[in-house]
């Protein structure tokens, strides 16, 4: 599939996911919608966001594909569609929390979602986030460091036995991707002490604590491999390093999820 081929293809995915989006606005389901603690807990808060959703990426999804039938880099592509996402991302869950803020849920609500106040009072997610922008700002100070050194195309993905399997331009395989992939922790992390984000989805963490931990292990083991693929691509490493490192990054991802399911409230991670 060239360029344009995939432009287009994302263009008409975003497309139907806005049709669907629309089509779905009026009734709470699992699947389709804008999904979060927030929508569910509110029949109010899921119609007017998914409705705002739905005409948001269509909206979006028509403009890349003009741009992609127009033949706009790949790189100018994706850009303008993170920024469409991130935006989409960020005023919904800003509508949905004003929404389930507006009904005034007491603490008899049955539905409220489960309490932590105890622990909310004590714990500050900063730290947390502090520390995956630690984590960033060293990935890239080496990326800085080591850019002369990186070829034009590097190795962004391998195999079991640590060998490449996937190419991409130097920006992208170095900087692009592995920045998108490192914001998903965050954006996992910056909404944690709203309960009304985990209301009625499959689980609510029982430790804000855990739950931080876990999805600043998860930043981490991230910048961890991008790290060793970074040292590859310069000729610093061979591919073993990156295998040994996603299977260390795989247990401790393990055991992180292990504390998250069985740690209580107030107890140390």
């Amino acid at each position: 599939m060239n360029e344009k081929a995939f432009e287009v293809f994302v263009s008409l995915t975003l497309l139907l996911a806005g049709l669907l989006t629309l089509a779905f606005r009026k009734k709470q389901n699992p699947l389709i919608g804008f999904r979060v603690g927030y929508t569910y807990h509110s029949e109010r808060a899921w119609e007017k966001v998914n409705t705002f959703a739905g005409v948001f990426s269509v909206a979006c999804s028509l403009l890349l594909l003009v741009l992609a039938l127009y033949g706009v880099s790949m790189n100018a592509f994706i850009l303008v569609m993170m920024a469409f996402v991130g935006a989409e991302l960020f005023v919904g869950l800003w509508m949905a929390r004003r929404e389930y803020e507006l009904e005034e849920l007491s603490e008899e609500a049955p539905e409220k979602p489960p309490a932590i106040e105890t622990e909310k009072q004590s714990i500050s997610i900063k730290p947390y986030i502090l520390i995956q922008l630690g984590f960033l700002a060293i990935y890239l100070l080496l990326v800085a460091l080591l850019w002369e050194r990186l070829p034009e195309r590097v190795a962004t993905h391998f195999n079991a036995s640590g060998e490449p399997d996937s190419y991409s331009s130097k920006f992208w395989g170095v900087i692009g991707v592995p920045v998108l992939v490192w914001l998903l922790p965050l954006v996992l992390t910056i909404p944690a002490r709203e309960p009304g984000f985990f209301a009625r989805v499959a689980f609510y963490p029982r430790s804000l604590r855990a739950w931080c931990l876990f999805t600043t292990v998860l930043s981490g083991g991230i910048v961890l491999v991008v790290t060793l693929a970074l040292l590859y691509n310069a000729g610093l490493v061979s591919g073993n390093a990156i295998t040994y490192g996603a299977y260390l990054f795989l247990g401790v991802l393990i055991f992180a999820v292990y504390r998250l399911l069985t740690v209580g409230k107030g107890e140390r991670v």
